[in-house]
């Protein structure tokens, strides 16, 4: 094998040097102005009134810059000012082109197409957004809101009920703009969207809005019990909001759910014989309530019991009449029901105050009915009484009260236990 040698004449061999050098460089320049403007653009604030003046520069320095385009698109779009949204739709057709791969484009083109009237120009600028990425939830979702305002509403929530199952945020758009377009009927948007849980999870937070609340609770139940709780939090909104309307029947089913502990039931007080424990803080609705205070002392005695394995015994001793604390429970209850409040006591109370269990509107605080004065009782004595519920409640509250403490003392030393407080409907 022989070895060819190529000779170069030095003045060739300098000159080629001094091309590739200034080539080099050249290429060097344009990529970093292509990137400066690039890298600027992108972190532009579009409020402020001299970034039209940046943007056109940027754009001087990356004229092939897809983002940049898109940057100056999304200034002149927020001016309001006619010629300026013009300019915007044209920066949004030079990144498009510039791109024509990034589906982001596309959807932006086809919205800004959208705002200037240009039906078929939006229409095609989102079918090809979706042929870029036909399973991205914000491509379905602008197309499909697109097709419905233009009237063709089967093929447009056939794409929004696709984003809206992958996407919670445009689940609530779907279901809000479908309950407009349906007005409110609840079975046409679900015959429309169908009924998955992120669906349902919309549903909810609409219907609740609108104050539906037997439908929102309807679409709470729809919920996967194996999903609740990932929607644990769009529950205790929703628990919430059914207090603060006095929804109290609806509270409790919503509650059983979130709570399965606590799971109260309508007509029913909680843990009537106290076998499940007693909380002196942080009890939630439906459960035994210990208000703050030091006096009276108040556990649970397992001396002090009539069935089961506990009662609840409250110790006093005191002289003030601002020393006094009470237990009540909130109950879940059918309007205009009657039904009949029973429980037992034992008292060996020395005081002058009188005590009595009273039964009050839950959502008023209102008093309904209250049973006879406590007198002494060394065994185990009934206690009972009848109420009707107003026709315009569905919760009720059993409280301990003391009467006749007209002044700043009131002396009261003893024991008072509790057990079996329960309710009974009289049919």
């Amino acid at each position: 094998m022989s070895l060819v040698l190529l000779r170069t004449e030095p003045r060739l061999a300098k000159a080629i040097f001094v091309v590739l050098t200034a080539a080099s460089v050249l290429l060097l320049w344009f990529s970093v102005r292509w990137h400066f403007a690039n890298a600027v653009a992108s972190k532009l604030d579009e409020k402020r009134p001299e970034s039209k003046l940046v943007i056109d520069w940027l754009i001087g320095l990356g004229p092939t810059d897809p983002q940049t385009h898109y940057s100056a698109a999304a200034i002149f779009e927020k001016t309001f000012d006619p010629n300026d949204l013009q300019r915007s739709l044209l920066e949004y057709e030079t990144a498009a082109a510039l791109s024509p791969h990034n589906y982001r484009m596309w959807v932006n083109l086809g919205r800004a197409r959208n705002l200037n009237g240009d039906v078929a120009g939006t229409e095609a600028a989102f079918m090809t957004a979706l042929e870029l990425a036909p399973n991205y939830s914000q491509v379905q979702w602008a197309y499909g809101n697109f097709l419905i305002r233009e009237g063709r509403t089967e093929e447009g929530f056939r794409l929004a009920s696709m984003a809206a199952e992958a996407n919670v945020d445009l689940a609530q758009n779907a279901v809000a703009l479908a309950l407009q377009l349906f007005d409110g009927d609840i079975s046409r948007v679900r015959t429309t969207l169908g009924d998955g849980p992120a669906l349902n999870a919309a549903m909810v937070t609409s219907l609740a809005a609108q104050e539906r609340f037997a439908d929102a609770v309807d679409s709470w139940k729809r919920l996967p019990i194996e999903r609740r709780d990932a929607f644990g939090q769009l529950g205790e909104k929703l628990f919430e909001q059914l207090l603060a309307k006095n929804q109290y029947r609806l509270a409790a089913q919503v509650l059983s759910d979130l709570d399965p502990e606590a799971k109260p039931e309508v007509g029913v007080v909680s843990n009537s014989s106290f076998e499940n424990g007693v909380k002196l803080r942080g009890a939630r609705t439906f459960e035994w309530q210990i208000a703050d205070g030091t006096e009276p002392q108040i556990a649970l005695s397992e001396s002090q019991k009539r069935t089961g394995k506990f009662g609840l015994l409250l110790v006093f001793n005191s002289f003030e009449a601002s020393q006094f604390r009470t237990f009540s429970q909130t109950i879940a209850v059918v309007p205009d029901t009657e039904y009949e409040f029973e429980g037992f006591y034992r008292s060996d109370l020395k005081t002058a105050a009188v005590m009595k269990l009273e039964i009050a509107e839950a959502s008023t605080g209102n008093v309904i009915t209250a049973t006879n004065p406590l007198a002494l009782a060394g065994d185990w004595a009934r206690v009972s009484v009848r109420f009707k519920v107003p026709g315009a409640t569905d919760g009720i509250t059993i409280r301990l009260v003391r009467e006749n403490c007209t002044g700043s003392a009131c002396r009261i030393a003893g024991r008072l236990s509790f057990d079996d407080l329960t309710i009974h409907r009289i049919n």
